[in-house]
């Protein structure tokens, strides 16, 4: 802990106010278009309080104070009862004369940080709705990902599970579990609760290791323009991924807890000694430093851990839309196709529709003779979507083009994957869907088994 509070202070000399204050947090990122939660109102001191309308508040929010510490003083409102109350993770329900309690508590500075807690606007905001690859694991709350950046380099990042005992909080030090991820391909590994590792999800026999987080290069990327917006050089980037919108980012933190280190069963003093003489480190090295240096070696552990799934050249694949539809066709394995594809009125069925025509709205026709710096203004235009994860480069007789890849929850047999698939125009081709080699690892082949929905 004497060692992080060294580097906090040698690193974030000035800037920790930006960590401090949630509102000051979300006004730079907005201003660099990093995704994050939206604000429904703001109540900075006492004689605001008799001013807002605490009727018109969704059904479902966050109250939170601006400058919190631990998670204290944050209540995650799930619906609003017949009776007009709102409900709790915990079930208990709050008036509207509840909340405004609250908020009193909060501008007193009851949840502040500091031996002589300062005074806090309360806060509400958008309550993200949880990705469906997280439901079995989470404790009615919202998962999150903390991911440690130094020198705008992602070096280490967890998970972290609600439980009944956090009160559907993600904060570790409130119960919540926090599961070690590795950098390389965004897949879980050691989980702990209470400083002491476990293997299952409490209450289920669900294990813990093994789950692909969706859109890992896309956090990665987040958490280096977090880096570069704030000017921390050492900060944790917690961040939420929305069923609708991907990735946002709720919370900078410029101290952050040591648990992570438990969870990936690793020291953050070796990782922080790899990177200490980068300078200027661009985005794209950023993301490829962490898989790199970072990534463990852990498919063999996994598969020792979960069996691969005996497949054919032919299997019946079931999505799960954003909307939580769930639509089941056929699907060609192809171990000779580097990544998967996806048809665009299948990914459109699902949800993505808005992808689709956000790439077929810019797309170029050919590239093949345009500058350098042309293409990659090009490519950068193509991530700015928020369900982009990769712009793929794809070699044609014409030239090459640039496809976008997105994530989609899936299920071959009992076996649930996160697709990474580019959306193509396949409805003149047999299957639909293509599986590539990128979104096999886990399975057996069988050449001579053929199965179709």
């Amino acid at each position: 802990m004497n060692e992080r509070n060294r580097i906090h202070r040698r690193y974030n000399r000035g800037q920790k106010k930006y960590a401090d204050n949630k509102l000051l947090t979300k006004k730079i990122l907005k201003e660099l278009e990093i995704p994050a939660p939206a604000v429904y109102g703001i109540i900075r001191k006492r004689s605001d309080i008799e001013k807002f309308d605490f009727e018109s508040l969704p059904k479902s929010f966050v109250l939170k104070p601006a400058r919190g510490v631990k998670g204290a003083g944050i209540n995650i409102y799930y619906n609003r009862g017949k009776d007009g109350r709102w409900i709790l993770a915990d079930k208990r329900k709050h008036s509207a004369n509840d909340i405004k309690s609250h908020v009193y508590n909060t501008l007193d500075g009851q949840f502040s940080f500091g031996i002589t807690p300062k005074p806090s606007p309360a806060v509400f905001e958008e309550r993200i709705k949880m990705h469906p690859i997280f439901k079995p694991y989470s404790y009615r709350g919202i998962p999150d990902i903390r991911v440690i950046v130094f020198k705008g380099v992602p070096i280490m990042a967890m998970l972290r599970l609600p439980t009944e005992e956090s009160e559907g909080k993600a904060n570790i030090s409130r119960g919540a579990v926090g599961v070690g991820i590795d950098m390389a391909r965004g897949i879980t590994t050691t989980a702990i609760k209470n400083g002491r590792v476990i293997e299952l999800v409490p209450g289920k026999n669900l294990k813990l290791s093994g789950i692909k987080i969706p859109y890992w290069t896309k956090i990665l990327r987040i958490s280096h323009q977090c880096f570069r917006s704030s000017g921390l050089g050492y900060l944790g980037v917690d961040i939420i991924i929305d069923r609708d919108n991907g990735p946002m980012v709720v919370e900078l933190n410029a101290r952050p807890g040591l648990g992570i280190q438990v969870a990936n069963e690793d020291g953050l003093k070796e990782r922080l000694d790899k990177v200490k003489k980068i300078k200027n480190i661009t985005e794209s090295k950023a993301v490829r430093l962490a898989k790199d240096l970072f990534g463990g070696e852990i498919d063999e552990e996994l598969e020792a851990i979960s069996g691969r799934e005996l497949i054919g050249l032919t299997e019946k694949i079931c999505f799960v839309g954003k909307k939580g539809k769930e639509v089941c066709v056929s699907c060609k394995v192809d171990t000779g196709a580097e990544s998967s594809s996806i048809d665009k009125n299948l990914a459109r069925e699902l949800g993505y529709g808005d992808v689709v025509d956000y790439y077929e709205s810019i797309a170029h026709a050919e590239l093949a003779n345009k500058e350098k710096e042309e293409r990659r203004a090009y490519k950068n235009l193509l991530y700015k979507h928020r369900d982009v994860v990769k712009v793929a480069h794809i070699r044609s007789a014409s030239g090459f083009d640039y496809r976008v890849k997105i994530e989609i929850p899936a299920k071959i047999n009992d076996k649930n994957i996160i697709l990474r698939a580019s959306i193509a125009d396949r409805r003149s081709l047999n299957y639909v869907v293509l599986l590539g080699k990128n979104d096999l690892r886990g399975f057996l082949i069988d050449t001579t088994l053929k199965r179709n929905s």
